[in-house]
This record gives structure tokens, C-alpha cells and sequence, in this order.
């Protein structure tokens, strides 16, 4: 790469002391040393940064000469070790170049450098590629990155086919840093994307993982998202989104399920559970579209198809199995029906299934998809009402599960004088049963009264 001259720029930038001490101590003894990365790029933007790295013309051998046991070797083959203060950690690397990445996720090799710009040259993008020298106080950049600060636009350094070739998560780093930042892409990454996006596959499915959850707990999933599709990197990432992208919303909808299920994944609160529960919470249509006798398409059952589809594509993606279960339930349950005549003992029921949290999910779902088809911003009449239903339901007593009784095991036994078994864990069923239909009896004395009267019989 030719290395065309750099830029200095006279700058204060508000480096945290214990920062600042780790480069002062590199300086004093000779070496070169500069804040390096995202904390230079955020700090220049407003942003308060979360991690603070330190380029260094140290090798990591001269770096533990500084440090001493402060120094631990988290990643030495490639010229990083990590610096102890106190709870804080602070990466130092040194100044390096990088050979061929054979299998398009990590270099082969490192050869280690005495220029800044050797390292600056092989990192992804420019408004990452900036260095701030806390002694002189100035940011050097070499490839146009302030610039691109000021417009706000995602570039790669150099040829976007060569950065991506070399790491293919870029592709997604890209899309996720304009998201994250409110920034544009410039036309020549997105090409580059667009005519490399098969290259994801030799990417694992958790770092994709990593990237997906943060573009969409990002101020503008919708735009991450939106990225991902026309540069066919969704096709590879979420194929059972992908597919929507022709399919339209509900009959004679101008939007398509992908434009939809972008919108609803907009509108709705930041939390990753919600945001992918809105993403996919339609990507059963595809399979169950299907016209009526009147010629109007339905999609038919495609909540629980949808359900297990999103099942499958979380696991892919090696989700925690406890978040698939929310997010694979609130898809499950978006298209429920609140029926006015069920008893109070249906909606408890239906609280001892499903838990509070889970229902109040489920009608910021349903909000975030009305306001997608561009209808008032409630989660629906139905929905409300139902919402105002439960609320009086609980006023009577917040019993749904065995482990809300009076009572537990032990005092069935000893009521009783039954061993533990099987006959126990019936008897409390019985007693949640009693309860829901009559929450008033959820005191110990009464509970205990009726386990009096229980017998074999009765058990069975």
C-alpha cells in the first residue's frame, strides 16, 4: 500500500488518567506510544468510549519490562498484552504489519514494526484508523479519517475487496459502526460487500452473532438491517428473513413482510429479546401464504411456523437457549386474541403459563407492529383490554405458580403422614387449581384445611 503523507492535527483529547499513565510510562523509556481505535474515533465525535487501546513501538517483551506482573500475555503471538489497573484493563499492541489471511478470519502471521503507519494501514475502516499522541497532544491520520468524521461516512482503509478478503466480518463491522454511529457508508464498501457477501461463511456464526445483536440494539437496527439485504449479506446471516423480501405484508400491503418486520424491529424498545422477537416475528408467511375463497391471501398458522423457524435460526446462530425461549414465545403468541368471557381463572392460567413479563413483551410486540402497518401507536383495543383485565385479576391476589402457595411439600407430608413422591407434587397441583379458581384461599390455615380433606382417592 503506498502510504501518502499524514495529517497532523492539534487536538485535546480527555484521556482517562490511568490511560494516560500506561503511554506516559512507554514514552519516558524511549518507545513510541499512541491511543489508538474506537476511543480516539468516539472521544472526536462526542461519544464516551468504553475501551481505551495503546499502540506501541514496544515489542510485548520490552512491554513487560515496563510493566512487570501488571503485563498479562492475553493475546503475545500477536504482539498484544493487557495492563492491570486496579478493574481496569488496558490493551497495548505493538506496531505491526500483517502477512496473508489464508482463511479470510485472521492474519497468518504478524511481523512487528517501528512505524505507526504500518499499524494504521491494516486496521478496517478510516475513523478507526486515527492515533492521538497524548504528549504532543495531535491526531495523525493517514487515510482521510477525520474527513470522514466530519461527513460521517464508513470507508475502508484502502481497497474494500482487500480489507474484506482479509477479515470477512468486516462486512458486517461496517454496517453495525453506521448503525451504532449514525453514519452513511460510502458507495465503494458497500460495493465491496455487495460483490463479496458469500465470503461471511467462513466467518463463525458466533462472532456474526455478535455483530447482528449489536446492530440491532443500535439507535437504527432498521438501517442495519436494511444494509444487510441489499448487500446480500442477510441471505447467508438470516435466510428465513431474507425470503420475506417478496412476499407482502397482509393483502394488497404496499410493504413487503421484510419491510415490515424492519419497521416493527424499529419501533420497539432497544432490549434484544423485543428487537429480534420483531424481526422475525412473521417469517412464517413464505411457507403459509395461501388465498381464501374470496381471493384474499391468509397465512394461516404462520405464528407457530414462524415459531419453530426462529427456533432453528437462533440455534444457528448460538443464541443462549433462555433467550431463544422468550423470543421463540412472543413470536408464538403475537397473534393472540383476548376473548372478554373467560373467568379470571383462564387469565390466571394464562399468567402461570406465559408469566407477567412475558405477557407485557408481548403487547410492546403488538404496539411495535401496528405502528409497522402504520396504524395508531397502542398496542390495539383487544390488547388493552385484556392489559386492563389482568390488572384488575391481579388486585385479587398475585397466586399462579405451586411456589406462590401458603404451603410447600413438607407440609403436605406432614399433613398427611405421606412420604415424598409423586402423590406430593399432585396435591399442590390441586391446591394451585383451587387457588386460581379462588385466590382468597391462599393462606396457609385454609390451604392446610383442605389438605386435611384430601385422601388417596381423591389424589388419583
Amino acid at each position: 500500500m503506498d502510504f501518502p503523507k499524514p495529517v497532523m492535527l492539534q487536538i485535546r483529547i480527555d484521556v482517562p488518567k490511568y490511560v494516560a499513565e500506561i503511554a506516559k510510562a512507554l514514552i519516558q523509556r524511549g518507545y513510541q506510544a499512541y491511543i489508538v481505535g474506537g476511543a480516539v474515533r468516539d472521544s472526536l465525535i462526542g461519544r464516551t468510549p468504553t475501551d481505551w487501546d495503546i499502540s506501541s513501538s514496544a515489542t510485548p517483551e520490552e512491554v513487560k519490562k515496563v510493566f512487570g506482573n501488571a503485563a498479562i500475555p492475553t493475546g503475545e503471538r500477536f504482539g498484544t498484552l493487557t495492563i492491570l489497573c486496579g478493574s481496569r484493563r488496558v490493551e497495548v499492541t505493538t506496531f505491526r504489519r500483517e502477512s496473508l489471511y489464508s482463511d479470510g478470519r485472521r492474519p497468518d502471521r504478524v511481523v512487528f514494526s517501528q512505524n505507526l503507519r504500518d499499524d494504521v494501514a491494516r486496521r478496517d475502516f478510516t475513523v478507526n484508523a486515527l492515533a492521538y499522541d497524548i504528549s504532543q497532544m495531535t491526531v495523525t491520520d493517514y487515510f482521510g479519517g477525520m474527513n470522514d468524521l466530519k461527513r460521517t461516512i464508513i470507508r475502508t482503509v484502502g481497497d474494500p475487496e482487500e480489507r474484506f478478503n482479509e477479515d470477512s466480518l468486516r462486512m458486517l463491522r461496517a454496517i453495525r459502526f453506521a448503525s451504532e454511529l449514525g453514519f452513511g457508508i460510502s458507495p465503494e464498501t458497500l460495493s465491496g460487500i455487495a460483490k463479496l457477501h458469500s465470503t461471511i461463511t467462513r466467518v463463525s456464526q458466533e462472532r456474526i452473532r455478535e455483530e447482528l445483536s449489536k446492530m440491532l440494539l443500535s439507535p437504527r437496527p432498521s438501517e442495519a438491517v436494511l444494509h444487510a439485504h441489499e448487500t446480500r449479506l442477510l441471505e447467508h446471516i438470516l435466510p428465513e428473513l431474507s425470503d420475506c423480501a417478496h412476499i407482502p405484508a397482509y393483502h394488497e400491503s404496499l410493504d413487503t413482510v421484510l419491510e415490515h418486520s424492519i419497521k416493527a424491529c424499529q419501533h420497539i424498545e432497544p432490549r434484544l429479546e423485543l428487537r429480534l422477537a420483531a424481526l422475525l416475528h412473521d417469517i412464517g408467511k413464505p411457507l403459509t401464504m395461501a388465498s381464501d375463497d374470496t381471493g384474499r391471501l391468509r397465512f394461516f398458522n404462520h405464528e407457530n411456523v414462524g415459531a419453530q423457524m426462529a427456533e432453528a435460526a437462533l440455534h444457528r446462530l448460538k443464541y443462549p437457549q433462555a433467550l431463544i425461549e422468550d423470543i421463540t414465545t412472543l413470536i408464538k403468541w403475537h397473534m393472540f386474541t383476548y376473548e372478554p368471557a373467560t373467568k379470571d381463572k383462564g387469565i390466571r392460567r394464562l399468567v402461570n403459563s406465559l408469566g407477567l413479563k412475558t405477557i407485557y413483551d408481548l403487547a410492546k410486540v403488538r404496539q411495535a407492529d401496528k405502528i409497522a402497518l402504520g396504524l395508531d401507536p397502542s398496542p390495539g383495543g383487544n390488547m388493552e383490554a385484556f392489559l386492563q383485565r389482568l390488572k384488575n385479576v391481579l388486585k385479587q391476589g398475585p397466586v399462579f405458580t405451586v411456589s406462590n402457595l401458603a404451603v410447600d411439600g413438607h407440609d403436605v407430608m406432614k399433613t398427611l403422614d405421606i412420604p415424598e413422591g409423586p402423590e406430593v407434587g399432585k396435591i399442590l397441583l390441586k391446591l394451585l387449581d383451587t387457588v386460581l379458581e379462588e385466590p382468597y384461599l391462599n393462606s396457609r390455615g385454609k390451604l392446610l384445611e383442605i389438605i386435611k380433606t384430601m385422601d388417596e382417592d381423591k389424589i388419583k
